[in-house]
Formats: C-alpha cells, sequence, structure tokens
C-alpha cells in the first residue's frame, strides 16, 4: 500500500472538517470538488449494520488478546453499567458471555487492583467476596473515551481497507 492512498484519520470534535480528518476510501487519489464528507451517523451505522445484533446479543466472539488489551476500560464500562455483581468472578462470567473471552483470574484480578490503586475503582469488602464501583467517574470515563476513539480509528482505517482489497 503506498503512503499516498492513506489518509490520516482522527477522532474528537475536528473530524471530518479538513481533508487529512475525512475517512476516504484506499486507493482514491482526488478528492471530488462537490463531494461533502459523510456524516459520522453514516458512518456509524455503515460499520454497525453488519454486526449490531451480534454485539448486542452478547454473540460476538472477540480475541481473547483483544479483549486483555482494553481490559481495564472493559471492566471499568462494565462496572459503571452493572446493577450489582461487580466482583472478580461476575465480571469474568460477563466477558465470557459478553466477548466468549476466557481470561483467567491472574489476568482479571490485577487490573482491578491497578484500577483501585490509583484511584479510579473503590473496592467493599463483603463477607466472602469484595464488590467494585467507579470512584472517579471522571477518570473512568476519560478513560474509556480514549479507549474507544483509539478503537474506532483502527477499525475505521481497517474498514477502509476492504476496498482496496
Amino acid at each position: 500500500m503506498s503512503g499516498d492512498n492513506l489518509r490520516r484519520v482522527t477522532t474528537g470534535k475536528l473530524q471530518g472538517q479538513n481533508a487529512d480528518e475525512q475517512v476516504t476510501p484506499l486507493g482514491e487519489t482526488e478528492r471530488p470538488e462537490s463531494h461533502d464528507p459523510p456524516s459520522r451517523d453514516a458512518i456509524t451505522e455503515s460499520l454497525l449494520d453488519p454486526v449490531i445484533d451480534d454485539v448486542v446479543d452478547g454473540e460476538t466472539a472477540v480475541d481473547d488478546g483483544l479483549v486483555t488489551q482494553s481490559l481495564e476500560e472493559i471492566l471499568l464500562a462494565m462496572i459503571a453499567v452493572a446493577d450489582g455483581g461487580t466482583h472478580g468472578t461476575g465480571l469474568m462470567e460477563e466477558l465470557e458471555a459478553q466477548f466468549g473471552a476466557e481470561l483467567s483470574p491472574g489476568t482479571v484480578y490485577p487490573r482491578l487492583h491497578e484500577l483501585e490503586a490509583d484511584g479510579t475503582l473503590q473496592m467493599h469488602e463483603l463477607v466472602q467476596t469484595k464488590q467494585y464501583g467507579i470512584a472517579d467517574d471522571a477518570a473512568a470515563k476519560e478513560q474509556i473515551a480514549t479507549s474507544a476513539y483509539q478503537h474506532l480509528a483502527l477499525g475505521l482505517f481497517l474498514h477502509a481497507s476492504l476496498d482496496a482489497l
């Protein structure tokens, strides 16, 4: 792939306001003068349409390595939306149900402890278990948002590359 055929994908408020920030298919060398950039909603829908039902139903298996790379953010998100069951075992069961990821306690618990140590999570000791909750909403939100934007940028790049194949 030639570097000339790639367009830089950025995230955040400035996306799509100039030529270098718009998503264009790989291989397109010139931008038509009257072309309006696609809306974010259209891009999101085109990416989500093939997979949304499987994701919502928890039927999308995700490589364990990919889940592990974003484990802290996934744990924060699960704890933020949980109606209880935020103990380690419940979170590991939810990881398996949602993503098909079978992670060991040796992978999950150290991440929970790190998030507690940095003040993002709080731990409540119950009789036979520990329950986790969000201690710093702003830090958790920022960490999840940063990860989401990075994954989205990577996903948009990979999606655009499909046109070149």
